[in-house]
């Protein structure tokens, strides 16, 4: 009976908003600026304090000067060669919009193409968590990996990552947070309705490829108790632990096996006897 007023709580965590965000053209290409709503200092507080109740080991910004510093340095980090993105006026950043559609979308399409997307995002997200950042004076993370943040550009065949405005705490290291990163895809998938998550989320796992990481990762698949059960509702968009219990317990087996290939793929590897 707990378990029902759980699962509403967590719905309503999905709909909060701190930010909007508009699309718009700016010198003849397309932009999104993103401006921080009214109050929302007060709301991110307030969800900070929810997020460290549960142990989750990410933060919101609640000074906008900081979240916008943030955000254009992520986006300068990992994609050099793209368009710049800018702090606009007021509180907001002007994002170039990327070409592409998300996971998510590309899953309540039923794209054909979806299971190479999960494919090339686990790519890139092994790529950009090697990527030193001198916030954490290490890898780099994303904080929150949920599948809106996940485009894939089917003309270019890669993924890209957005929307950075909650990181993980400074203090974590960085197997801990990219393994975080991991789970947040992997749980929205278990919540899937049909046998389709266990494909998607075995070809995303067996590409990411990193063995220590999907060590910690099979660590972390576990339903958390108190405030924390109430994020992990929100991250599987309410599913029952009834049903994700027997899901869980295939992850691990996949991150287990992945983590081992991984690791004898390593050994095997020839020295470099220069």
């Amino acid at each position: 009976m707990i378990e029902l007023p759980q699962r509403v709580v967590a719905r309503l965590l999905n709909r909060v908003r701190v930010n909007q965000v508009q699309q718009c053209m700016r010198d003849g290409a397309p932009v999104f600026v993103k401006r921080r709503r009214v109050g929302a200092s007060i709301v991110i507080w307030f969800a900070n304090r929810f997020l460290a109740l549960s142990n989750s080991g990410i933060r919101m910004f609640v000074r906008a000067d900081e979240w916008t510093d943030w955000e254009i340095h992520c986006a300068q980090l990992l994609y050099p060669d793209r368009p710049v993105v800018k702090a606009g006026s007021g509180q907001a950043v002007v994002i170039p919009k990327v070409r592409g559609i998300s996971l998510r979308e590309m899953l309540r399409r039923d794209d054909m193409d979806v299971k190479k997307a999960f494919i090339l995002a686990a790519r890139e997200l092994r790529r950009v968590h090697q990527i030193h950042c001198s916030y954490y004076q290490a890898a780099w993370s994303h904080g929150d990996l949920h599948l809106d943040n996940i485009i894939y550009d089917c003309k270019a065949e890669r993924a890209v990552l957005i929307d950075f405005d909650t990181r993980h705490e400074f203090g974590i290291g960085q197997t801990q947070r990219h393994s975080d990163d991991l789970k947040v895809v992997l749980l929205e998938l278990i919540a899937l309705s049909d046998d389709k998550w266990r494909r998607l989320a075995a070809a995303f796992i067996e590409e990411y490829r990193e063995g220590s990481v999907l060590n910690e990762l099979s660590r972390q698949l576990f339903v958390p108790r108190g405030f924390g059960r109430l994020l992990w509702y929100a991250r599987t968009n309410g599913s029952s632990i009834h049903r994700v219990e027997p899901r869980l317990e295939s992850l691990r087996e996949m991150s287990h096996r992945a983590s081992t290939t991984a690791r004898t793929s390593s050994q095997a590897r020839p020295r470099d006897e220069s």
